[in-house]
């Protein structure tokens, strides 16, 4: 039993501390690495790694904007046009992967991030 959980925390770690440096290096990108993650090392199912990797970003994100903020690297006048875009498309996120099955939501996400490194890999 004792193992077992020591397992199961050092998954924990391991998903923590490789999503935390996804972040810190690409942004906001730690949630990608996240939900994968969570599934695959902690057990997850979909709807529930994909809100955990949610709130594991908000503060990831709080603190590596502040990071970015400090540096010099925000355009605060872009953010003041994007930011409310994001809020209102994150709640319509939300909404969609409770209703979603688990099927659809990992197809969905497998399909964004084979466009986003291919969109990367050619730009």
């Amino acid at each position: 039993m004792r193992m077992m959980k020591k397992q199961v925390v050092w998954k924990k770690w391991a998903a923590g501390l490789l999503t935390g440096g996804c972040n810190g290096l690409f942004g906001g990108g730690g949630g990608m690495v996240a939900v994968p993650l969570l599934q695959k090392l902690c057990g997850m199912d979909t709807p529930d790694a994909h809100a955990s990797a949610i709130s594991i970003i908000l503060p990831l994100s709080a603190v590596t904007g502040v990071v970015y903020a400090v540096g010099g690297a925000v355009d605060w006048h872009a953010l003041a046009f994007v930011a409310p875009a994001l809020t209102v498309g994150s709640i319509g996120g939300a909404f969609l992967t409770g209703k979603l099955k688990s099927r659809w939501l990992d197809r969905i996400f497998t399909a964004l991030m084979f466009l986003a490194g291919v969109w990367m890999v050619f730009s």
